[in-house]
């Protein structure tokens, strides 16, 4: 039985996250493990709005980041936007970055499935009002020294981010050479590096690394802003990943950010899982992308619920609602 993806929110990804323009080549990045549901629903709408949707089959990667063909790389230069749909997302590659760079509108959408287009899902919602929300977060971030996180779970985590910049991750990725990561909304940083020390309990999911949620609980121990100890639950999944990554920069502490989707959930589809209203989530690897200094191979998201984040020692962002 063929499964129906509701237009409107094929419509919010095309339109409103996308701004898809009539004969614009729109690249659609997939492999062997995505809901071929999603592809159908995506290309149908591309061709509605008389887009030039072109397919492009990639390997499917292990570790996230991984580098495309030189031949899909090439594809992704010439095309006006893209749509990354991969069973591992590799939206932090070079590729990715020098398409973008380029003018290049990507959304990153890796991992997404039909029900993720659900009617009351995390695709049904205006990411041009969240658009406000996440922004206004970063700015918080923007202009913090300090940070502190935690979780009914058992996180106590806390460091410096003096200097850095506040991310925004929104949804909408309208102007040339947008990036962003729908229906991931989304806003954190890069924390000083060799600044945190703490512990992050993990009992929501490993992104990108065996199937989830996870089931029982993992601790992972930081001292001087790198992972020095993990034990518990499912802990093997994080530590085969870094395996393959053969680095030792991925034990950097390289993202803290909060989901800020109100129609996320914790569920078996990274990007949802993420973006969960209440969720937070730090990294470990390659900090780059939100503003640190540690170039490592990859960059591995690790999600906990019901966080609450202070600035400064003041409470900002409390199981998703910003305190009176």
């Amino acid at each position: 039985m063929s499964t129906t993806i509701p237009e409107r929110t094929v419509a919010t990804a095309l339109e409103q996250c996308l701004g898809a323009q009539p004969g614009e080549e729109v690249v659609l990045l997939t492999d062997d493990g995505v809901d071929a549901a999603v592809v159908a629903a995506l290309v149908a709408g591309l061709e509605r709005r008389r887009c030039v949707p072109i397919v492009a089959r990639l390997p499917r990667y292990e570790v996230p980041g991984s580098e495309p063909p030189a031949a899909v790389a090439g594809l992704l230069m010439g095309a006006a936007a893209a749509i990354e749909l991969t069973s591992t997302f590799i939206g932090s590659s070079r590729a990715r970055q020098r398409a973008t760079a380029n003018g290049v509108r990507y959304l990153a959408m890796p991992g997404v499935v039909a029900d993720t287009f659900r009617l009351g899902g995390p695709f049904d919602v205006d990411f041009d009002r969240l658009r406000t929300v996440t922004e206004r977060l970063a700015q918080a971030w923007s202009e913090a020294r300090t940070y502190r996180l935690t979780t009914p779970g058992g996180t106590e985590l806390s460091g410096s981010v003096a200097g850095r910049r506040g991310r925004a991750l929104y949804g909408v990725a309208r102007e040339p050479g947008a990036y962003m990561a729908p229906p991931d909304v989304e806003s954190g940083t890069a924390p000083v590096e060799g600044s945190s020390t703490g512990v992050v309990v993990i009992d929501a999911d490993f992104l990108f690394m065996g199937q989830g949620p996870v089931t029982r609980p993992v601790a992972m121990h930081f001292v001087d802003g790198r992972l020095v100890s993990i034990e518990g639950g499912e802990c093997d999944r994080l530590i085969e990943m870094m395996g393959r990554c053969h680095d030792d920069r991925m034990g950097n502490l390289a993202e803290v950010s909060m989901g800020l989707n109100p129609n996320g959930r914790v569920c078996g589809v990274a990007m949802e899982t993420e973006s969960t209203l209440g969720s937070a989530h730090i990294a470990l690897g390659n900090s780059i992308a939100y503003g640190g200094t540690v170039d490592a191979p990859a960059h591995l998201d690790c999600v906990m619920r019901q966080a609450t984040l202070e600035l400064d020692g003041r409470p900002v962002l409390v199981n998703g609602v910003v305190p009176a």
